[in-house]
């Protein structure tokens, strides 16, 4: 997996669900979503994680054919934040 795209449950993910890696801008973030604000302390301490460790906790969960977020709005809003190019996912179909 590319550097950035790995989560720390890669593993279990990849042996129970459909995962990848996606470009950052092929994503579709719903309305409902964008009309959100992120906690700004949670959304720190996602930031300090990935800092520290190079990876998201977690994938951000995204529908299969539509490329629409579903879940991980605000390891999204981190991923723009900090600029990253490629994100684990997890597949929703």
């Amino acid at each position: 997996m590319e550097k950035g795209c790995a989560t720390k449950e890669t593993a279990i993910h990849s042996a129970k669900r459909d995962t990848g890696c996606i470009g950052f801008r092929k994503i579709v973030v719903p309305e409902e979503f964008l009309k959100t604000r992120s906690n700004p302390e949670k959304t720190q301490k996602v930031i300090g994680f990935v800092k520290r460790t190079g990876y998201l906790d977690e994938p951000l969960t995204i529908d299969k054919e539509s490329k629409v977020l579903k879940d991980g709005y605000r390891r999204y809003v981190v991923a723009k934040i900090i600029k990253m190019d490629q994100l684990p996912v997890v597949y929703e179909y």
